[in-house]
């Protein structure tokens, strides 16, 4: 039975080479056997450090792989608190169906800039004075539902609680004035009417 090559780790001297080859071969042969046994050195010091890289770089790209799945999730619109009739009677802040709702406001006959606010996430409407004075006050009321309001106690501007409505809805705002002899503006109380399909902005 014969035996397979003598294979040598590269790291191990160079062997002579045989006396009867030619010097500038031999030569030759010495060097690249030095650079082999370089070679072998270099990457048992440095095999160590090629792992720990390998394995940051495995880690590096999961923690990728998650920011790009989870990073939009935390700049998504949080849950409403109270979707539905849960929303009836309640503050469209505190309970978040203020993010995102959609407004309309009349344009012409409108001087106290009356709004009505409708989140569809929630289920509700509520009416809004932003340009009033203290005493002004604001009324929503939904065709087959219930009625809301507020008045402005200080500065220019009160929203009512919310009122709940379905997919489709009728709903009549209205901005009543102050009573008080010395109010700076005059006007008299307006309405208007909208609906689901009313162009919200």
């Amino acid at each position: 039975m014969t035996s397979g090559p003598d294979v040598r780790d590269p790291a191990d001297p160079p062997t002579p080479p045989s006396p009867s080859l030619p010097r500038r071969l031999r030569a030759r042969l010495r060097d690249v056997g030095w650079r082999l046994r370089d070679a072998g050195r270099w990457l048992r010091a440095h095999a160590r450090h090629a792992l720990v890289v390998g394995v940051a770089t495995s880690v590096v790209g999961a923690l990728a792989t998650f920011a790009v799945d989870q990073l939009p999730k935390l700049y998504q619109d949080p849950p409403p608190r109270c979707p539905g009739a849960g929303c009836e009677g309640k503050d469209p802040q505190s309970t978040g169906c203020g993010v995102e709702a959609a407004t309309f406001e009349p344009a012409v006959g409108n001087p106290v800039r009356l709004h009505l606010r409708y989140s569809k996430r929630c289920g509700a409407v509520w009416a809004r004075i932003v340009a009033g004075t203290v005493g002004d006050s604001v009324t929503v009321s939904v065709t087959g539902g219930s009625s809301r309001s507020a008045f402005i106690a200080s500065n220019h501007d009160v929203f009512t609680p919310m009122t709940s409505v379905g997919d489709t809805f009728r709903v009549r705002f209205c901005a009543v004035p102050t009573t008080n002899p010395n109010r700076s503006r005059s006007w008299v109380k307006y309405c208007f009417e909208a609906t689901e399909a009313s162009p919200w902005e």
